[in-house]
């Protein structure tokens, strides 16, 4: 059985890639500090030991795999860029190294890890910290294979690239590591919309003017994220311009009248045939990979809409985890 600890858990994307993969796995623990993180992760997941904030950890107990997906805020073009260091949240990954140190000590130092973070890790302006890592990484006995990975490439219309470092401790990586090769992209964005939307998802005609002459047909997605400005000064998410109907080549269909019989005559209609509107939460955790039962789950155990948009943008997308995980454990669980 392979024994997991996740650091900077977020809602469990990488135990929703174990799962698909049907592995047999066991979640020694998290760590997770947002409560609403935590309730949408319990209920998809059950209950959890959660050793909390990292930076009160003194020691993790043996696990074969730790993940850690540090705070990318101060590394992200649209943070402050601050970079790593004790003063930023990026430079939580310091207590990575801190509890890493710690189990080389007590001899529970895990056989893998996973890292993922925002393609300007490895931007030229961070290199250096990046590669000192690296470096750290090897020092403490593991061998590191990196790549930035785009989600189109692995089942996800959205263009969301990422960085990923896989590090297998020398002792056991015998044969090295490969990422997996991408994928043709079957779906488009309209495979990952609902068929019926609340009003209230559409923007007003003013917002709707501001828009248009930026507005391009897209079917990948822009980047699901949680940082950034909005329109509506609420949430920070990527909006799109999203056909009313779609015919079967993805092409929308003229817009009729008819929009007042069906309550809703007050969306927006330009006369190229578009409404605009937000992506809805549902449609934002489908773009990260998660299942429509696994939305369910965190929607039904009450967690806000703004909170939903803000954990999938916080997230990984399960499909690329998924074919991490399965070139990494196919024949070792």
């Amino acid at each position: 059985m392979l024994k997991v600890i996740t650091l900077f858990t977020g809602i469990g994307a990488q135990e929703a890639a174990l799962k698909r993969l049907g592995l047999d796995f066991e979640i020694v623990g998290i760590s997770e500090i947002d409560k609403y993180a935590i309730q949408s992760y319990e209920a998809i997941n059950g209950s959890v030991r959660n050793y909390g904030d990292i930076t009160q950890i003194e020691r993790l107990d043996y696990a074969d795999l730790w993940t850690y997906s540090f705070p990318c805020q101060d590394l992200s073009f649209a943070g402050k860029q601050r970079g790593i260091s004790e003063e930023t949240r990026s430079g939580l990954l310091l207590h990575v190294e801190r509890l890493l140190t710690e189990s080389v000590l007590y001899g529970t130092q895990p056989k893998y890890l996973l890292l993922e973070n925002v393609k300007a890790l490895v931007s030229k302006k961070f290199m250096p910290d990046f590669q000192r890592w690296l470096d750290k990484l090897e020092q403490l006995g593991y061998n590191n294979y990196w790549q930035i990975l785009n989600a189109k490439d692995y089942g996800i219309p959205q263009n969301r690239e990422r960085v990923f470092v896989v590090s297998i401790r020398k002792d056991v990586d015998t044969k090295g590591y490969k990422f997996p090769s991408p994928v043709p992209l079957e779906k488009r964005l309209k495979d990952m919309l609902e068929p019926c939307v609340d009003e209230k998802y559409y923007l007003s005609a003013d917002k709707v003017e501001k828009l248009t002459s930026q507005i391009k047909e897209k079917e990948v997605s822009n980047t699901i994220r949680c940082g950034g400005g909005s329109l509506d000064g609420k949430h920070t998410w990527d909006i799109i311009a999203t056909p009313v109907n779609l015919d079967k080549d993805g092409n929308a269909r003229a817009i009729c009248n008819n929009y007042s019989k069906q309550g809703v005559d007050n969306i927006p209609m330009l006369s190229n045939g578009y409404c605009i509107r937000k992506l809805t939460p549902r449609e934002c955790w489908r773009l990260m990979g998660f299942t429509d039962i696994e939305f369910e789950c965190a929607k039904l155990s009450g967690v806000s809409n703004s909170q939903l948009y803000k954990q999938a943008g916080n997230s990984i997308v399960v499909n690329v985890l998924v074919g991490i995980f399965k070139g990494l454990f196919d024949d070792r669980f």
